[in-house]
């Protein structure tokens, strides 16, 4: 009989302890789905500016084609701030490019910089790299 009080009494002081337990498990599993679907919505926002600027770097290309300028060397920069701001650099290369006089350099420059994506945390800059 003395056997069956303590098991009683055992099982009743542990009850509490497994409903914190269990508690606890819930809490960090309802915070760990919540986490994981934030980053989840990082990553897609991240995937929707990589298909973005793959299209602006493949604009910039096809009309330099178009307009002489084939093979042209183009490169798509970013800086992106901690409040999700995003700041590109299109730089361009060709050896046409280089011979431009300034009046065509610039007409050139004014028609690459109207290659953007529509989005209004980001800037956009256009340079020729020149020897």
């Amino acid at each position: 009989m003395n056997k069956m009080k303590r098991l009683k009494k055992m099982r009743k002081s542990g009850f509490p302890v497994v409903v914190l337990f269990l508690t606890l498990v819930t809490v960090f599993c309802s915070a760990g789905t919540a986490m994981s679907r934030n980053d989840l919505s990082m990553a897609e926002l991240e995937g929707y500016y990589r298909e973005q600027e793959k299209e602006l770097v493949q604009e910039a290309r096809d009309f330099l084609n178009e307009s002489g300028y084939v093979n042209s060397g183009v490169m798509l920069t970013r800086v992106v701030d901690s409040d999700g701001s995003r700041a590109y650099t299109l730089t361009v290369h060709h050896g046409k490019i280089d011979k431009l006089c300034e009046e065509d350099r610039n007409e050139l420059m004014a028609a690459l910089e109207q290659i953007n994506f529509a989005d209004e945390n980001s800037v956009f800059e256009c340079r020729f790299l020149t020897n």
